[in-house]
Parts: C-alpha cells; sequence; structure tokens
C-alpha cells in the first residue's frame, strides 16, 4: 500500500523566491530610480546595471552564499604554513571566495575605477547595488563591502598622493585580485565605542611612519590593508593609522591574528584578535585629527552600510514570506486568505517602504554633506537596525515551523545577520545619543525644520490638516528633548528616536508622492503613504483603523500585489 502521508502536497516543489531578479521585483526601487536627476541615458545605464546585479544576485551568488554558509565550509584562520613560519592567514572555501570576485568584478564598491562605466558612481546607484547584495544575508561580503567603500572614501579624501597611488588600485582597481579585503581594527577589550580609551600605542618613526603596540579585540575582516586607531605615545591623542599586512621589505607585519571570534551571526568572513608588535603602520590624515576623521569617512560610512544592510535583510525577508503564504495552505486555504496575514505583510511592506525611501533620500545628503544627515544617519541606523530583526522574526513565523529550520530558507541566517547588524557602528544606546546631540545642533535644527515646513506648505490638501495634527503632537512630545539635559530626556532617547521617524517617515512619503503624481504607479504611493500616517499613530500590532488601507479591500490588494511586483503585460 502507497503510504497516503508522503504523496505530493501544497509545498513540495516550493522554491521560494529562487531564481526571481532581486530588483525586477522590487517596484519601490525601480521608481525610486525613476524620479532620480540624472539624465535618460543615464537612468536606462543604472537600471541596466542594477538589473544585472539583481540578476546575478538570483541566480548566481545566493546559492554560492547558502553552499558558503554550511558547516565546515567557514573561514579559518592559519597562523603558521607547514614548515612553522608564521602566516597569520584567513583561508576561505572556494564559494565564499567566488562570491567575493564576482561582486568585486561587477563594480558594486568601485564602478568608477571601470573603463567603460562613463558616468558618476553616484552614492544612488551605489547604495542600491548594496540594497540588492544584501538580500542575501551578510554573506561573508557585505561587511567587507562597507570597510572596502570606508577604505576607499577615507584615501581619496585625507590620504596622501603617495597612499593613493600605492592602495587605490590595490583595493578597487579594474582587474585588482584583492576582493574586499580591507578592515577595520578599532575596538579594544577595554571599551567597545568608546574609542578614546584605546590602549594601543603609536610611536613616530618619522616621515609619517609609525610603530604600534597593544591589542584589538575585534578585527574584522582581516586581509590586506586595514584602519586602526592609537594612542600617540606621551599624548591623549587618538591617530588614525594605515597598516597592511606585509612590510615595505615583503615580510610580515607585527600584527598576529590571535583567534577567530565565534560570532552567532556574520560568520561568511572572519574575526579575529590579534596583538601588535612593533606594528608598522602610517599615518592617515593629522594625527591631532584621529577621531574626527575616524567618524567622518570611516564610521559614518559603515553607518549608511549598516542602514541599507537592514533595508536589504528585510526586503528578502518580505519576499520570501509573501511568496510561501501564497502558496501554503491551512485549514482549507491559503495562508494569504487570512486577514491576520494580509495585515502583517501589508505593514511590513508599508513600513519598509517608508525606510527605504527616507534612508535614500538621506543617502544623497551623505553625498552632499548636508547638515540634516548628521542626525539622518544615526537616527536610520537605530530605526532600520532594529525594526530589521523584529521584521525578519515576524516572516519567520509566518512560515511556522518551517520558519526555524535552517535549510528550508535563509531566514534564520537572517535572523542571526540581523542581530550583529544592530551592534555594529553603536548599540541602540551609543546611537540614540548621537541622534539626540545632533538634533540639539542649532544649524542642524534648523535644517531639520526647514524640511519639514517646506514639506508642510506643499502638502496636498486632503493631508494638510493631518500632517499638522501628526506634526503638533510629535513636536510637543519632543520638545523635553530639544535642550535638556535631564536624566528623563537621556533614559527615553529611544522613544525620542521613535517619535522623531514616525514624523520623517510621513515627510518623506509626502515628497516622494508628488514626485509620483501623474505616474501610473500614484496610487500606491498614495495607499503607502496612508500606511505610514496610521502607523504613526498607534502600534504596530495595534488594531487597523476601520477605512484604513490594511484591512481588506482594494487598497490592500494593490499593496500585497506589490511586495512581489510582476509587470504586467
Amino acid at each position: 500500500m502507497t503510504n497516503p502521508a508522503l504523496a505530493p502536497y501544497d509545498i513540495s516543489n516550493y522554491q521560494g523566491i529562487k531564481g526571481k531578479n532581486f530588483f525586477e521585483i522590487d517596484i519601490v526601487l525601480q521608481d525610486l530610480l525613476l524620479v532620480q536627476d540624472f539624465s535618460q541615458s543615464e537612468n536606462e545605464a543604472i537600471r541596466a546595471h542594477l538589473a544585472g546585479y539583481g540578476k546575478l544576485c538570483s541566480e548566481v551568488l545566493d546559492p554560492l552564499v547558502q553552499a558558503a554558509h554550511r558547516e565546515n565550509k567557514y573561514g579559518e584562520l592559519v597562523r603558521f604554513d607547514r614548515t612553522g613560519n608564521r602566516i597569520d592567514a584567513i583561508e576561505y572555501c572556494y564559494e565564499q571566495k567566488e562570491v567575493r570576485r564576482l561582486a568585486y568584478e561587477y563594480g558594486i564598491v568601485n564602478l568608477d575605477f571601470h573603463p567603460n562605466w562613463r558616468y558618476p558612481f553616484t552614492m544612488f546607484h551605489k547604495m542600491a547595488l548594496a540594497y540588492l547584495s544584501n538580500q542575501m544575508g551578510e554573506a561573508g561580503l557585505n561587511c567587507p563591502l562597507a570597510m572596502t567603500d570606508g577604505m576607499i572614501k577615507v584615501l581619496k579624501a585625507i590620504g596622501s598622493p603617495e597612499q593613493q597611488r600605492k592602495y587605490l588600485p590595490l583595493i578597487a582597481g579594474y582587474g585588482s585580485s584583492s576582493h574586499f579585503m580591507c578592515g577595520q581594527y578599532v575596538t579594544e577589550r577595554v571599551g567597545g565605542s568608546n574609542v578614546s580609551a584605546n590602549r594601543t600605542v603609536a610611536r613616530p618613526l618619522g616621515n609619517g611612519k609609525w610603530l604600534l603596540t597593544g591589542e584589538k579585540w575585534f578585527c574584522s575582516n582581516p586581509g590586506d590593508l586595514w584602519v586602526t586607531t592609537a594612542r600617540v605615545e606621551g599624548t591623549p591623542t587618538i591617530g588614525l593609522f594605515l597598516v597592511s599586512r606585509y612590510k615595505e621589505d615583503g615580510s610580515l607585519n607585527g600584527c598576529h591574528l590571535l583567534r577567530k571570534k565565534e560570532i552567532m551571526g556574520s560568520r561568511g568572513k572572519l574575526t579575529c584578535e590579534a596583538i601588535y608588535e612593533d606594528c608598522e603602520a602610517e599615518e592617515l590624515g593629522r594625527p591631532a585629527h584621529g577621531l574626527v576623521n575616524l567618524i567622518k569617512y570611516v564610521i559614518n560610512t559603515s553607518r549608511l552600510h549598516v542602514a541599507v544592510a537592514a533595508l536589504g535583510m528585510m526586503r528578502r525577508a518580505l519576499a520570501e514570506a509573501s511568496a510561501y503564504v501564497q502558496q501554503r495552505e491551512a485549514y482549507g486555504k491559503k495562508i494569504i486568505a487570512y486577514p491576520s496575514v494580509r495585515k502583517i505583510l501589508s505593514q511590513i511592506f508599508v513600513s519598509l517602504s517608508g525606510m527605504v525611501l527616507l534612508s535614500f533620500y538621506n543617502f544623497k545628503l551623505a553625498e552632499e554633506e548636508h547638515l540634516l544627515s548628521q542626525l539622518l544617519t544615526p537616527l536610520l541606523k537605530y530605526i532600520t537596525t532594529s525594526r530589521c530583526t523584529r521584521f525578519i522574526h515576524e516572516c519567520m513565523l509566518l512560515h511556522g515551523g518551517n520558519g526555524i529550520l535552517l535549510d528550508f530558507s535563509v531566514l534564520p541566517r537572517l535572523l542571526n545577520d540581523s542581530i550583529i547588524n544592530e551592534t555594529w557602528e553603536g548599540t541602540h544606546q551609543i546611537i540614540s545619543e548621537h541622534v539626540l546631540k545632533a538634533y540639539q545642533r542649532p544649524k542642524v535644527a534648523k535644517a531639520l525644520n526647514h524640511y519639514v515646513e517646506e514639506t508642510f506648505a506643499s502638502c496636498p490638501a486632503p493631508f494638510k490638516s493631518e500632517l499638522h495634527s501628526l506634526r503638533e503632537i510629535i513636536f510637543q512630545e519632543l520638545s523635553i528633548f530639544a535642550e535638556s539635559r535631564e536624566s528623563y530626556a537621556e533614559m527615553n532617547r529611544l522613544y525620542f528616536c521613535e517619535r522623531l521617524f514616525d514624523l520623517l517617515v510621513v515627510i518623506e512619503a509626502i515628497r516622494h508622492y508628488l514626485k509620483m503624481k501623474g505616474k501610473k504607479r500614484e496610487e500606491l504611493y498614495l495607499a503607502i503613504l496612508r500606511g505610514l500616517f496610521e502607523l504613526a499613530r498607534r502600534d504596530f500590532h495595534g488594531p487597523a483603523e476601520k477605512t484604513g488601507v490594511f484591512v481588506p479591500g482594494p487598497e490592500n490588494n494593490l499593496l500585497l500585489s506589490a511586495i512581489l511586483w510582476e509587470e504586467k503585460t
């Protein structure tokens, strides 16, 4: 007798979003490109490049990443060669190295070094590529991508002509064999975010050369070149330095890797502990400006990448959950038919869409070194990373028991990567302090007020009263934070960040809706805007408003259909 329990069932051949072009199914990213201030030819070139990378990610890189994230495939630290010579080398599996090679050669960090690319490599383009890339999770690629981008930026900005000539071809050059092998060695065991507590000492040798003696507790992505910090000998000054794996004479430098960190996520790339013993280094910019340059060029770049990583991982989790509930059945009907499922999916989509819109606006501000970015960068680092972990968990729950299976979907790995992403470049308690300090700067406050009031002046009439009410309520709630240094304001910094975001994400959604007026998807962005207004008025799991976009109806159908977009022909 045939075993009836082994007969094919609803998800016998389930593939999730396997093979679907990450760019082509993301209508919000496509429409963001549509409204950028590019010429038609540049817009078309960027669209083709993004579509090509979306295809490469889904069809080639994603399977390689999955293969590289199996037991016995993770990178290993090899401290000595077979004859006892110290080499302090990192060995990755073939699949992991291929992921890095293919992504590097596609130009996701160095397109401006490609001879055949004839347009500027804008922040929009770069971060759109990073957004697509992070839909594979950290992948052993995207943290190194962030650090390589930071290294390129700091070398271009404050590197000496000799440093630029020597190192830029290595880390960004077309055809280089160094594929995202830049790192950051900043944290020491005495303090994480408190870099001023560094105990590593830098002793000057003259001609911009230094010797470092000390330790580093988190050495992310050990490779060819890294930035590090150290206290200038005999002073309280923390300098910023550039360290190569090899000395000028070709011998191994005095940085000894001690052990691999056993981190719960982001396992595709290694993080190690290291000791500096007369390690040769070069000053990067003026040593007296070390902390300022570290934050301006390295940390802020990483924070932008942390935010876009969260966006990418949320996007992948939402896409996988949407695909699953459309195929999986429970109690005689598809899971997507249940109103509670439709509510949670459409809320995640609306919330994510708002974060994408505001983040890409901030990427443009950061590129222009606009004052408002001093506020938005730390704010979005907190908001995106905290919501990413929450939303991935929600999407896992929509998979039921299959959601916690490591070999069923990418979601468990995304969840672990997301938790790590929350910690990078400042935990919530640290980053919220940076938001509050920026908010209290008069010039930043002026830029913020201009952004809000300018949008209010152009707000469509149906939303003007609603925006006025939201603005007044939130600014009244935040008034205590404007100048206060009292403990009450300090202890409620996270609430401050949440409410400030509630207002600013609506502001940016209005701006985007106005750009989309008269275009064929105007109704979609109207529904997103209405949804963001509603989410600003209630808790995420609070009751849906009876006339809102999250209850069954045409607007809710529109939101759900936009999650996995397929252009109708």
